[in-house]
């Protein structure tokens, strides 16, 4: 689970493994497609393991949203595409397309940032594909950069 120990982003990810996120990406990616197709969603409960997968997701969103807009008020966030079609030109392992939608703090919005997610190893790394807010986003955030787990 991510936990606000600090103000810095590497520090609210210090308890999730790069393998946790992308298992979260991946089930949160895999619900999307399931209930546009109903014939796949199961009947069952899920699995113990899968039940914290959205709040996991939802946890690592906002933490991207607030490293790059720190007053934003996340609103939800989709997987978009994963594989990442740009995963390539930054070397990484995994990768996905995270769509935020969320209000801006003096502009109101709502408004929608992509962000792509990279993994290599036991880092990440994050760089924004567009965002329709009229404030422009921290390019100091620390997950621009590699960011060790």
């Amino acid at each position: 689970m991510l936990v606000a120990l600090s103000h810095s982003a590497s520090a609210q990810l210090e308890f999730l493994t790069v393998k946790e996120i992308f298992q979260a990406i991946r089930f949160v990616a895999a619900q999307s497609e399931a209930s546009a197709n109903h014939s796949a969603v199961s009947p069952f409960a899920p699995d113990s393991s899968e039940t914290r997968m959205p709040e996991t997701f939802a946890d690592l969103a906002q933490t991207i949203l607030h490293c790059y807009h720190g007053t934003a008020r996340y609103e939800t966030a989709v997987v978009a595409q994963t594989p990442w079609d740009r995963e390539g030109r930054y070397g990484g392992d995994n990768s996905a397309l995270i769509r935020i939608r969320y209000y801006g703090s003096g502009s109101g919005g709502p408004y929608e940032i992509d962000v792509g997610l990279v993994s290599r190893q036991d880092q990440i790394r994050t760089a924004v594909v567009s965002d329709s807010s009229p404030e422009r986003w921290n390019t100091g955030c620390v997950l621009e950069d590699w960011t060790k787990l």
